[in-house]
C-alpha cells in the first residue's frame, strides 16, 4: 500500500521527539490569539467536518485544535497538554491527552514538514495496535488528517477523519481532505479578525483623549528640528573644503593603480580613466573623451559587453567579464573587466578596472586541452581520481568524482577534502572497514589502499564505490608522504548482487524471508537457544478458507491479502523474531530468546503471541470494494522438549498445525506426542491404503433395498470396506477421512463405480430383475465433475449399462 504524504514506519517511542514546531512559545500564543480553545460549537466548522466524513466516505471526523500546558521552571517551551475536538461528527470523545493525539507522530526529526499524516492499518502499525481507541470501542483501523496553520506557518490544529475497517486513501481524497482543511483555516482566520475589529473601536476612542498632548509635543520637536538644520549647515561647509582634498587624492590614488580604470555614465560617455586605461587602448585623452565604452569592444563581443552594463546600470549588479578590446591601430587582444554601479549626487556611474589575460588565456587553453584529454579517459573508463596528502592530510578528487555519485556538476563545489572528513561520508556499516583500510594506508603496513564502501548519492540514496590505490611518494624515512588512485561506482553491480541474493533468500510477493532462510534462522536460533539456554518457539501457520477467496475474486485480490496478512502478522512479533512465507498461504514463525527455557513461560510467551495473531486477522481487511474476513490455524513447537533439532521441531509444529485445522481452524494447538502417534497412525494408513488398490484388497458390500409393498428387492446400495491384510476388515469411518485428506478419494471412488456396475449388471442378468444401484460420492469426486462422469461413463460401457437407470 502507497503512503501518500507521510511514511508511517518511522518510530514514535515518545512524542517528545517532535521538533519545535510543536514546543515553540510562539505557538502557544497563536492560539490564544484566536480564543477558540473550550468554546461552544459552530456550524461553519460542524459542517467542515461533516462534509469531510462525506468526502471520505466515513461516518467519523473532526477538527480538533492543540492546547499548550506552561513551561516547566527549566524549559521555556510549552508543551502540548490535550487535543480539544470543536468539531465532532460520530465521536464520542470531546478530548485526547497528549500521549493519544493521533497527528503528532507525523512531526519527527526532519526538515520537512509534513500536511497529511495517513494511518491505513492501526492494527499493522506498532505505534497504534495498542492504543485505547484502536484495541477498545470505537475499534479504529484507519485515520486521514490534514493539518491546520496559522498565516506564519505554526500548527494549530487538524482536520480529521476516522473509519473502523483498513483502506487506501486515493489522490483525490486527499485533495478533498486539504481542500477542507484550508477552509477551515480561513474561518478561522475571520473569526479572529472579527473579534480584532470590535477592539479597535475601543482603541479610537481612547486616542482621542490623548490627541491634544501630542500638538504640544509636536511644537517641541519642530524647534529641535531647526536647531539640528543650523547644525547641519555647518558640517556641510566643512565637507565641502575636505571634499577638494579627496578628490586630488583620489586622483593620484587612480593613476597609480596597476590596472586600468574607468568610469562612463549611463549612455557609455567616459567619465574618468587612469593613464593604464589610455595606454592599453592607443588612444589619447581628447579621443578618450568623445568616446563611449563599446567604441573599444570589438563586434563579436558587444552585445555581451552592452548587456552586462545594461544590467550594472538597471540592477546594480557586479559583473565579472572577458571580451576583446580593440586598440586604436586596429589590434584585438583579450581583456578582462570587472565593473559595479556607483551612485554619486543622484547619478547612476560604472566604474570599473581591467587588464590583458592574453598570457593567461594561453596556459589556459593549454591546460583544457589536457584536462579534456583526462576527462575523455576517465569518462571512457567510469573512474574518477584521488589524491592524498598524506603530510597535510588532505585529499584532492578529480572534477568527475560529483558526477561518479550522480551528482550534476555545480560550480565552484569543492573537490579537496580533510582526510577526517572523507572518513565521515561512508556508511556507518562500513565506516569500521573503511577506517581500517585508511590506517593500514597511512602508517605504511599497507602498501596498497583498497575497499568497497557506501558514500550518499544526490538524492541521499547510499551509492557503492571501490576505491584502490598505491603509495607514490615517501619521505627520508621511507613513510609514505602522497598515495594516488581511483575510483569506481559499482552499485549496479552491488545492486544484481543484492537482488539475487534477495530472490534467493525472500519471498517476492511480501519481502518475507522464504523456506531456505527461515531454514537457516532456524538453525541459528536453536544453536543460540542450546548455547544460552533460552526458550524458542516454532510456529506453522496456515490461512482458513483462503483458496475460496483466491479462487473467487482472483489472484490480484489475493495477493494483495497476503500482503496485508504479513503485514499484520509482522507487528505481532518483536524485532529479533522472524515472520517468513513458505509458500501459498502458508507462514512461519520463530520466536527467541523466549523467558525459561525449559519452563512454562516459553508457552505463555508463544500463546500471548498466537492470540495476538489470531485477534490481528479477525478485523475486516478492505481490498478494493471488498470487506474481507479471514482466520488463521496455528501449530506451536518449543525447542527442545518438542524436538531437539530444526527438522523436528518443524515436523512436529506442522503436526499441531493440522491438529488445530482438526479441531474447528481460527485457534491454535502446542504439539503433544499424542498429537504425532495420531499423525503417525494416519500416515500409516494413508501408505497401506496407497497399496490396497494394487493389492485388490478393497471390497464392496452391497446392502439391499426392500419395497414396502411387494417384499421384494428393489436394488442395493454399495458400501466400502478394506480387508487389511494384518488388520483384518477396516470401517470406512477409519479411512475415508484419509482418502479424501490425501486425494486417493478419487480413484478409490472410480473402483467402486467400476466394479458396483459390473456385480449389478451380472444380477440382472441372472434374475432377469431390473435392480437399481446406489454408490455414495465423496465432496473430493465431485469437485471435478467431468472426470467422474467420464468414470460412470466408462464403468457403465463396460457393464453393458444405462447410467440414467442404474
Amino acid at each position: 500500500m502507497g503512503e501518500p504524504t507521510v511514511s508511517v514506519s518511522q518510530r514514535n517511542n515518545s512524542l517528545m521527539n517532535a521538533p519545535d514546531l510543536l514546543r515553540n512559545s510562539h505557538v502557544s500564543l497563536e492560539i490564544a490569539q484566536y480564543e477558540i480553545l473550550d468554546t461552544p460549537p459552530e456550524s461553519a466548522f460542524d459542517d467542515l467536518a461533516r462534509r469531510a466524513a462525506e468526502a471520505l466516505g466515513t461516518t467519523m471526523a473532526a477538527i480538533s485544535f492543540f492546547e499548550h500546558a506552561p513551561p516547566a521552571s527549566d524549559d521555556v517551551a510549552p508543551h502540548i497538554k490535550r487535543e480539544w475536538f470543536k468539531a465532532r461528527t460520530g465521536l464520542t470523545f470531546a478530548a485526547l491527552v497528549r500521549e493519544h493525539c493521533f497527528f503528532l507522530p507525523a512531526f519527527t526529526a526532519t526538515p520537512q514538514r509534513p500536511t497529511v499524516f495517513v494511518i491505513p492499518d492501526a492494527l499493522a502499525d506498532k505505534r497504534f495496535r495498542e492504543h485505547p481507541l484502536v484495541a477498545t470501542s470505537p475499534y479504529i483501523c484507519f485515520y486521514a488528517a490534514c493539518g491546520i496553520f496559522s498565516p506564519t506557518g505554526q500548527l494549530l490544529g487538524v482536520l480529521s477523519v476516522f473509519d473502523t475497517v483498513s483502506r487506501e486513501v486515493v489522490a483525490h481524497e486527499l485533495e478533498a481532505l486539504k481542500n477542507l482543511a484550508a477552509l477551515a483555516q480561513a474561518r478561522l482566520e475571520a473569526r479572529r479578525e472579527a473579534r480584532g475589529e470590535r477592539r479597535s473601536s475601543q482603541i479610537i476612542a481612547a486616542n482621542d483623549a490623548s490627541s491634544s498632548l501630542h500638538v504640544v509635543q509636536l511644537k517641541q520637536e519642530f524647534s529641535q528640528l531647526e536647531q539640528l538644520l543650523e547644525d547641519e549647515i555647518a558640517i556641510r561647509k566643512a565637507a565641502e573644503a575636505k571634499l577638494s582634498y579627496e578628490q586630488a587624492f583620489s586622483d593620484a590614488a587612480m593613476q597609480s593603480l596597476p590596472r586600468a580604470f574607468f568610469m562612463f555614465e549611463r549612455d557609455g560617455t567616459m567619465v574618468r580613466w587612469n593613464a593604464q586605461f589610455a595606454t592599453n587602448t592607443g588612444h589619447t585623452a581628447e579621443d578618450l573623451a568623445t568616446m563611449r565604452a563599446l567604441d573599444f569592444i570589438t563586434e563579436d563581443d558587444r552585445e555581451m559587453v552592452g548587456d552586462a552594463i545594461r544590467r550594472i546600470f538597471e540592477t546594480g549588479e557586479e559583473i565579472a567579464i572577458e571580451a576583446h578590446m580593440r586598440r586604436k591601430d586596429g589590434a584585438t587582444f583579450p581583456y578582462s573587466m570587472y565593473g559595479r554601479a556607483a551612485d554619486l549626487n543622484g547619478q547612476r556611474y560604472c566604474i570599473g578596472a581591467g587588464r590583458y589575460i592574453s598570457e593567461q588565456k594561453r596556459a589556459e587553453r593549454e591546460m583544457t586541452r589536457a584536462k579534456e584529454r583526462l576527462d575523455l579517459a576517465l569518462v571512457g573508463s567510469g573512474l574518477a581520481i584521488w589524491d592524498w596528502d598524506l603530510v597535510n592530510n588532505q585529499v584532492f578528487f578529480s572534477d568527475n568524482w560529483r558526477a561518479l555519485l550522480g551528482a550534476r556538476e555545480v560550480e565552484g563545489s569543492r573537490i579537496v577534502y580533510p582526510m577526517e572528513e572523507v572518513a565521515t561520508f561512508s556508511h556507518p556499516d562500513d565506516h569500521e572497514r573503511f577506517q581500517a583500510a585508511v590506517n593500514a594506508a597511512a602508517s605504511g603496513s599497507a602498501e596498497d589502499f583498497q575497499c568497497e564502501y557506501r558514500v550518499p548519492g544526490e538524492s541521499q540514496e547510499w551509492v557503492w564505490l571501490h576505491s584502490k590505490g598505491k603509495v607514490t611518494n615517501r619521505d627520508a624515512s621511507g613513510h609514505p608522504v602522497r598515495m594516488t588512485g581511483t575510483t569506481a561506482n559499482i552499485t549496479k553491480r552491488k545492486s544484481a548482487e543484492e537482488r539475487v541474493e534477495f530472490l534467493a533468500t525472500r519471498d517476492p510477493l511480501t519481502g518475507l524471508p522464504n523456506r531456505m532462510l527461515v531454514n537457516d534462522r532456524l538453525e541459528q536460533g536453536v544453536a543460540n537457544a542450546a548455547r544460552k539456554r533460552a526458550g524458542l518457539a516454532f510456529m506453522f501457520i496456515d490461512l482458513d478458507r483462503f483458496k475460496t477467496i483466491n479462487d473467487s475474486l482472483g489472484h490480484d485480490v489475493g495477493d494483495e491479502l497476503l500482503k496485508r496478512v504479513a503485514a499484520r502478522l509482522s507487528a505481532c512479533v518483536r524485532v529479533s523474531d522472524t515472520v517468513a512465507r513458505l509458500g501459498g498461504d502458508e507462514f512461519a514463525v520463530i520466536l527467541e530468546n523466549l523467558p525459561g527455557a525449559e519452563g512454562r513461560d516459553v508457552h505463555e510467551g508463544a500463546q500471548h503471541v498466537a492470540e495476538k495473531m489470531i485477534a490481528a486477522l479477525a478485523s475486516p481487511i478492505m481490498i478494493n470494494t471488498h470487506h474481507l474476513t479471514t482466520s488463521c490455524s496455528i501449530g506451536i513447537g518449543i525447542y527442545p522438549t518438542d524436538g531437539p533439532d530444526p527438522k523436528t521441531l518443524m515436523k512436529h509444529a506442522d503436526v499441531a498445525m493440522y491438529d488445530a485445522k482438526a479441531k474447528g481452524r481460527n485457534n491454535y494447538q502446542f504439539f503433544s506426542h499424542e498429537m504425532n502417534a495420531r499423525a503417525q497412525e494416519r500416515l500409516s494408513i494413508e501408505n497401506f491404503l496407497r497399496l490396497a488398490l494394487r493389492r485388490d484388497e478393497l471390497l464392496l458390500y452391497y446392502q439391499p433395498r426392500v419395497s414396502f409393498l411387494t417384499g421384494h428387492v428393489t436394488g442395493v446400495e454399495a458400501l466400502l470396506r478394506w480387508q487389511h491384510p494384518r488388520r483384518g476388515l477396516i470401517t470406512p469411518d477409519k479411512f475415508i477421512g484419509v482418502a479424501e485428506d490425501s486425494g486417493l478419494i478419487v480413484p478409490i471412488g472410480e473402483w467402486v463405480i467400476d466394479n458396483a456396475f459390473k456385480q449389478i449388471a451380472e444380477w440382472r442378468e441372472r434374475s432377469g430383475r431390473d435392480l437399481r444401484l446406489a454408490v455414495n460420492l465423496s465432496a473430493g469426486q465431485m469437485f471435478d465433475g467431468d472426470r467422474l462422469m467420464r468414470a460412470i461413463t466408462s464403468a457403465a460401457q463396460a457393464a453393458a449399462l444405462d447410467p440414467t437407470v442404474v
